[in-house]
């Protein structure tokens, strides 16, 4: 049986109380940064995209200078991730989309964010909720495996359905701090392997029958 809202709040509420200073991972210093290393870190560790940012903010500080870029030749600054060829094609596409629509400038309305080559509606709530402080939340595996283990959505839901679902029992000031004290629990806690959720009592009455522990 799912939980009531009042139950999914009272989860989430303990939860962000278990990491009230949780924040983003990714290392950036402006929105254009913000937005590559979201994008960079598909099939990618944010640890990993943060050893490569390094050198290819200051190869392409600006989207002038991807734009200018082949695919080829923004590839090997970023060849340790996954991905990276298409990654460097859509680095490349977002660049000159960036010079040619907004005025070299990343935009802050979902609807233009999502037209940029690479940018689906993860990346984009990530960078309209951090780089431009709009209500957004962004639903990642961890927090999609936390809301079906934890009962706040069916075992099938979509990823679109955990985040109606979250975002409906929570009240939008507290989106962004929700979802970095989620991935920090997913991180650390209610792991993919060897979920550790049966040592917090306040979830318990709360845990689906597969995370708790197996005496």
């Amino acid at each position: 049986m799912l939980l009531t809202d009042s139950e999914t709040l009272s989860v989430l509420k303990e939860i962000m109380a278990l990491f009230p200073d949780a924040g983003p991972s990714l290392n950036f210093n402006s929105v254009y940064q913000l937005l590559i290393a979201v994008m960079l870190s598909a099939q990618s560790t944010d640890k990993k995209v943060n050893e490569v940012t390094p050198d290819l903010f200051k190869a392409f500080p600006t989207p002038k200078h991807l734009a200018e870029a082949s695919p080829q030749v923004i590839e090997p600054y970023i060849n340790q991730l996954g991905l990276y060829h298409s990654k460097a094609r859509y680095l490349h596409a977002m660049g000159q989309q960036l010079i040619d629509k907004y005025g070299g400038q990343v935009p802050n309305q979902r609807r233009d964010l999502e037209s940029l080559s690479g940018v689906g509606r993860k990346t984009a709530s990530v960078v309209l909720s951090l780089g431009f402080d709009q209500p957004a939340f962004a639903v990642d595996t961890h927090i999609t495996r936390i809301a079906k283990n934890h009962r706040f959505v069916d075992p099938n839901a979509t990823v679109r359905e955990v985040e109606k679902r979250i975002t409906r029992v929570l009240p939008a000031s507290e989106w962004k701090d929700a979802h970095h004290a989620l991935i920090a629990f997913g991180r650390t806690i209610c792991t993919a392997r060897s979920p550790q959720c049966y040592r917090y009592p306040q979830l318990n009455p709360h845990q689906d029958k597969e995370i708790k522990r197996n005496d």
